[in-house]
């Protein structure tokens, strides 16, 4: 068999429909795709709330070594705290649907193409959940010293550290989502289709 005829043969699949198939397939796994959310919410809502916390008391105390190494650790179990959570949802998430893998491999779906859906998939995921969890941490912090220090936790200077918390609960949500997805998805991709349909968790 000539060169040519196996790369005709080949399954074609755009980023664009592999996005638009990621989508479809949160919709239809809603519950277990907002559990999975939930988690990445949970975890920023925690590193985003805590860090806002942390400014807010830099900013009324001053700065100090002390005030510094708080904040540090603050962010180390927060960040601990979120990974864990994420990475555990998106593992399991990933698991489940290897049954989900071999089909898709038995109907012509090469390895890149289903390491593409969920990518994608973890990625919309991470986006949303980080979003709404570094809004929800946002404000949680916020509340916190909003009765006695209102015209200290609205400067411009907080405005801006506010901004960039917020930027890294997504930055962070959307790469440990993807970080905890490549792995499981790339084994269960690389999986005989026969395995994997008969896979079981």
């Amino acid at each position: 068999m000539s060169k040519s005829t196996v790369e005709s043969r080949e399954v074609k699949f755009p980023p664009g429909e592999a996005l638009r198939f990621s989508i479809e397939s949160i919709k239809r796994r809603f519950v277990r795709a907002l559990i999975t959310a939930v988690s990445i919410i949970l975890g920023i809502a925690f590193y985003v709330g805590l860090r806002t916390m942390s400014d807010i008391m830099l900013s009324i105390y001053g700065t100090s070594e002390a005030a510094k190494s708080y904040q540090l650790w603050m962010a180390m179990i927060s960040l601990i705290v979120c990974a864990v959570g994420i990475l555990n949802s998106m593992l399991m998430a990933v698991t489940e649907r290897t049954k989900e893998i071999g089909t898709m491999k038995c109907l012509g779906a090469m390895d890149g193409h289903i390491l593409m859906i969920f990518m994608f998939e973890a990625i919309l995921v991470g986006v949303i959940g980080g979003l709404i969890g570094a809004v929800v941490g946002w404000l949680a912090g916020l509340l916190i010293y909003i009765g006695e220090y209102m015209n200290v936790i609205f400067s411009s200077a907080l405005l801006t550290s506010y901004a960039m918390r917020m930027g890294e609960g997504i930055l962070i949500a959307m790469i440990l989502s993807v970080g905890a997805t490549i792995y499981p998805a790339y084994h269960a991709a690389s999986m005989d289709p026969a395995d994997a349909l008969r896979f079981e968790i």
